[in-house]
Parts: C-alpha cells; structure tokens; sequence
C-alpha cells in the first residue's frame, strides 16, 4: 500500500510517499521531488489553493498506487492562532477536497497521535522509514512521519 504524507506551509508544501509492504516501509520519493515550492507569481490565496490544487493532482497521478492521504496538521497551542497557520489550514482543506474526489481515505494528525514531538520528529522519521537526500528538515519529517502514522489505520 502507498501512502501520501502531507504537511503545508504559507510558502511550501511538503509530501512524503512511502510504499508499506507488511513490516517493510520505504520513502518512495527519498531521491526525487518531495517539495512543492509556491511559484512567485502565486501571491492571492486563492491562486496558491488554485496551484496547489493542480500540483496534487498531478504528484497523485505521477504516483497512482496512493491508497490513502494523512495530513500532519498544526499544532495549536499557547500562541493561539495565526495568519500563517490559517493559510496552511486552507492548503489541508485543498488536500481533503483532492482526496474527496478521488475517494481516498485521508486522516488529519498531530504530533500526539503520531507518536512524537516536534523536537525528536527528524529523528523518529529517520529511525523508523528514513530521510529524503535533499531538503531534510522538519516539515519533511512531519510529512514522512504522518504518512508512517497512517500504514495501520
């Protein structure tokens, strides 16, 4: 089974694919893109959702295997909320509604429900699927976990 992790930004959009097979899981794009930058004539929300929109379609066509789609959410906590964490709330609602067309099953996580904490998640992804050659960082890693997360639901 493949699964898309996804975790969104105001500026980027990170995606993991992982393919599972029994106990063997492994990150399908480690070599390839795994980053989707917004183009810098993207600049109204509604072009970004458009773009996104379009860039999903086409990762889940590049890789038809996909069976399901777990988003890494933001964690809302003592800072409350934010412009920032409001634009990447509209990117995961573009990801539900991709996944909604095309009847894949989708679960929105947090750190607690996948397993770790923002501190020790590059960690937990290397240990337990690996990391990507190009690009690692956090959200990379919330991607990769978040897909990890879903291979048992």
């Amino acid at each position: 089974m493949m699964i898309l992790g996804i975790r969104t930004s105001p500026t980027t959009v990170r995606y993991a694919v992982l393919d599972c097979n029994g106990t063997v899981v492994s990150l399908v794009n480690a070599d390839s893109e795994n980053k989707l930058d917004f183009p810098a004539d993207c600049r109204s929300i509604e072009q970004k959702l458009h773009w996104l929109h379009q860039e999903l379609d086409r990762v889940l066509r590049q890789y038809p295997g996909i069976e399901r789609i777990v988003i890494k959410a933001n964690e809302y906590g003592r800072g409350g909320e934010k412009a920032s964490s409001r634009e990447a709330a509209y990117f995961d609602a573009v990801v539900l509604m991709t996944a909604g067309t095309r009847q894949l099953p989708v679960d929105v996580k947090l750190y607690r429900t996948i397993g770790t904490r923002r501190n020790e998640v590059k960690t937990f992804a290397e240990t337990n699927v690996g990391a990507t050659n190009r690009y690692w960082n956090e959200q990379m890693a919330d991607a990769v976990s978040a897909a990890w997360s879903g291979r048992n639901d």
